[in-house]
């Protein structure tokens, strides 16, 4: 916040400056901070906007300095009685001192700035009050029927003219450089090798065909030439060379094919059979010796994946399944992992898997005791004559043999590869 000094001092240069509305502002300022400031409220009176805020400011001076001559000239300007001085009361009013001599008048002493100030606001005071006050022109009301109307419009100016300069600017530059229309040269340039390129790659692909070389061209026909009696089965050559029995001889320009008798068919040659490769014997399971693989090994035959998952999966479980009876003595209860990829959906073949123990002895599986035996989501996903979904994923199959009471080292492995197997159990009981 500014020093009151600072702020009383800027308002006077704008006072004299004849800036009153700046110097008004800064005296209200000054007499907000300092209330009782008797300079800033005797200035605040000489840059007064109106005569109320003057008489205001000039009362508030005679408050705080009862016997200032500059607002008691100001007030009594402005026809307003001020206040008795405190000098005037006559109460303890002292005798009058005896008279002086008569000593001659001294020379006026030359006026403070104060004081030329106060005589000039007198005579501002006066000239203010002096001016006659313009009365503001009554405002026109609208007839009460055009009260709720829009005024009307204002006419369309009409577009201002160019100057000359301007118009004679515009045909200097119109003169100097043409305004350019259409695509320019350069653009020309480049769709014309663009278009150029295209029929190259047309012309390329219509002549010279992907794949390195011209179009093949259809086999040659071999038309068999009649055998001339007398040369022994060789058939003749224009140039007069036999050609060996059983060669294809290739027609020249002037041979005549002959045509076959009508009624007769044309002979066509026999096709010629491929041999049909025979199938590799399989072993059968009573010879086959399959090797031991580790639990969990995966084996593939016949389009199937396989495999024995753990050695706790293969279980005796008497001689009664359902309404089946174990012939052999009993029931063993096996479980694999297989995997369909032969592309079909079916269940898993019936004689698939064989199981053969130590002894020789060979056992095929019961697929119509395992739909009886399974529990399918419990003790596996399907049965034997379930159907596989063909999608490569794992399946587990509960199969089922009718075994012999101590049996030992059984293997299970497939009967179409009889090389390799898994050891299900050491012992049946």
């Amino acid at each position: 916040m500014a020093e009151p000094e600072t702020l009383l001092q800027l308002g006077i240069d704008a006072a004299r400056e004849g800036n009153r509305e700046e110097a008004r502002n800064l005296f209200g300022l000054l007499t907000r901070q300092e209330p009782d400031n008797v300079q800033a409220w005797l200035w605040l009176a000489g840059v007064a906007e109106g005569p109320e805020q003057r008489r205001a400011a000039l009362e508030r001076v005679i408050e705080l300095d009862p016997d200032n001559e500059m607002a008691i000239k100001g007030l009594q300007a402005m026809g307003v009685t001020a206040p008795e001085r405190k000098s005037e009361h006559p109460a303890a009013a002292p005798p009058p001192p005896p008279p002086a001599p008569e000593t001659p008048a001294k020379p006026a002493a030359p006026m403070t700035d104060e004081e030329q100030f106060a005589d000039e606001l007198d005579r501002a005071f006066e000239d203010y009050d002096a001016l006659p006050r313009a009365t503001p022109p009554p405002r026109a009301e609208p007839p009460p029927e055009e009260a709720g109307k829009l005024p009307p419009m204002p006419p369309r100016s009409s577009p201002t003219p160019p100057r000359p300069s301007t118009v004679r600017a515009r045909d200097e530059n119109e003169d100097e450089e043409p305004v350019r229309r259409g695509p320019s040269p350069l653009l020309w340039i480049l769709l014309g090798i663009i278009a150029l390129v295209l029929i190259v790659f047309l012309i390329i692909q219509l002549f010279f065909p992907p794949g390195g070389g011209p179009a093949p061209l259809p086999p040659t026909q071999v038309v068999e030439q009649p055998t001339a009696p007398g040369t022994g089965g060789e058939a003749a050559t224009p140039e007069g060379g036999a050609v060996p029995p059983g060669a294809e001889a290739t027609p020249q320009p002037g041979d005549v094919t002959p045509e076959p008798t009508p009624g007769e068919e044309p002979t066509a040659a026999p096709p010629t059979e491929q041999p049909t490769p025979e199938p590799a014997p399989v072993t059968p399971p009573e010879q086959a010796q399959p090797a031991p693989v580790a639990i969990g090994t995966i084996l593939e035959a016949d389009g199937w994946n396989f495999t024995y998952p753990n050695q706790l999966f293969a279980l005796p479980l008497g001689p009664q399944v359902g309404n089946f009876t174990a012939e052999k003595g009993t029931f063993l209860h096996v479980l694999v992992f297989v995997a369909n990829n032969t592309g079909t959906d079916q269940p898993l073949p019936r004689d698939f898997f064989v199981l053969k123990d130590a002894q020789g002895q060979v056992y095929q599986a019961r697929p119509e005791v395992s739909s009886v035996a399974v529990r399918r989501g419990i003790n596996a996903d399907v049965g034997h004559e379930a159907p596989i979904p063909a999608n490569g994923l794992t399946t587990s199959v509960y199969l089922v043999f009718d075994v012999t009471p101590g049996a030992t080292d059984l293997m299970l492995f497939a009967r179409n590869k009889p090389d390799q197997g898994f050891i299900v159990i050491g012992r049946v009981p």
